[in-house]
């Protein structure tokens, strides 16, 4: 059972693009907790009360720019809200289902099931087949009303994952879990190398961002036993660059291959588009003390303030460079979290999984956005005991 409840959970599907299921699974999850605490057959519950009083710290310090500049626009804290009612409804998960010596392994095996299953589907889908690729498209959020601009289109394969999230967020959330479990074989070596193509496959799919960035993870956590699967993975790269560079999806997911295979001086248009259209440099006043403004309303659409998709310009438009260090401190005590709890508060993995995020930061937003990443990160950070947790007892 918790394989699954950690797949619905963690990857947050929108079955039919309107029911999360993060959300209906944390709740169900909340009330067998309260079935199971009055039956006395769970007698503690395990409360990281430090990360709540981080969560708690972020949402007050946020209400700071719209005081300073005097906006309305709360949709800052509507997300950190959110952010952490997923956090505590994954709270009560693990006091349900991992709460026990062997959870560490545990966890790993319901990974390793998510990617075995996402596999499946992005090769069945890939492949045309009406039923996976049916499944897929259904499980995404609606995208603003955007997610009909991108079925049908060039960039539909994208889609392919039993989850809500896409794009960058979803490349994001594969290049984390790229990462940590290669820190994670670093020490127990016991990943098989199937599973690093599986997520080269899967990561590839989301976007070109785990394409690039995944080379990171590989060089950081690099061992002789992932050649096999690295070199595969690189040969049907090169194969579908090389003898297929005009189907629309090929064209699209590896277009950087392409490009240098043919000799050009563009890496892709994304990149060109990030440099030209998207990277600026705020006011003074607004590296000071931002606009106090992440959203604007635009008759029936909502679009990013400064219409930037750079995480840091964002962060300094709402609240300054003061705010871009507090969205960084709040994501750097949480990577801290995992390094103390999993990796004997390895300074390796704490530098490298910050660089990461930092890099992707220039792109769009990481440091403390409520995608399924960091949701992904926020939970794995309460396996251990490291840090301040409470214990409730049941008497």
């Amino acid at each position: 059972m918790s394989a699954l409840v950690n797949l619905f959970y963690i990857y947050d599907p929108w079955l039919q693009h309107v029911l999360r299921m993060s959300l209906l699974t944390g709740f169900l999850m909340l009330l067998w907790f309260a079935y199971k605490w009055f039956k006395k057959e769970i007698k503690q519950l395990i409360i990281p009360i430090d990360s709540l009083m981080v969560c708690a710290a972020l949402i007050i310090l946020s209400f700071i720019p719209i005081l300073i500049n005097g906006t309305t626009e709360f949709g800052v804290i509507s997300m950190y809200v959110k952010l952490a009612i997923i956090f505590v409804l994954g709270i009560i998960i693990y006091n349900v289902l991992y709460a026990h010596q062997n959870a560490d392994s545990q966890l790993i095996r319901d990974l390793k099931f998510g990617i075995s299953l996402q596999s499946i589907l992005g090769f069945g889908a890939l492949a045309g087949i009406p039923l996976f690729i049916a499944v897929s498209l259904g499980t995404n959020s609606d995208m603003g009303g955007e997610l009909s601009r991108f079925i049908g289109s060039e960039q539909e394969y994208r889609l392919y994952n039993f989850t809500s999230s896409a794009f960058f967020q979803l490349s994001a959330f594969y290049l984390m879990l790229l990462h940590f479990l290669l820190a994670y074989n670093e020490k127990q070596q016991n990943l098989n190398a199937i599973y690093i193509f599986l997520i080269l496959f899967i990561g590839l799919i989301s976007g070109r961002t785990f394409f690039i960035f995944s080379v990171i993870s590989l060089v950081v956590y690099f061992k002789v036993r992932y050649i096999p699967a690295i070199l595969l993975f690189a040969i049907l790269v090169l194969a579908f660059a090389y003898f297929y560079p005009n189907h629309p999806y090929v064209a699209h997911a590896l277009e950087i291959v392409i490009n240098i295979i043919n000799g050009g001086s563009q890496l892709s248009s994304s990149s060109d588009t990030l440099l030209h259209k998207h990277l600026f440099m705020p006011e003074i006043k607004q590296l000071i003390m931002g606009d106090g403004l992440y959203y604007v309303q635009e008759n029936a659409t909502r679009s990013y303030y400064g219409g930037s998709d750079s995480g840091f310009v964002r962060q300094a438009l709402y609240g300054g460079v003061g705010y871009i260090l507090i969205c960084f401190l709040f994501t750097a005590y949480f990577i801290k979290r995992i390094a103390d709890n999993w990796f004997a508060g390895s300074w390796k993995f704490i530098l490298s999984t910050l660089f990461v995020l930092s890099i992707l930061n220039v792109k769009a937003d990481t440091y403390a956005y409520p995608g399924i990443m960091f949701v992904f990160l926020m939970f794995i950070s309460l396996f251990g005991s490291k840090g301040k947790n409470i214990i409730v007892e049941r008497k």
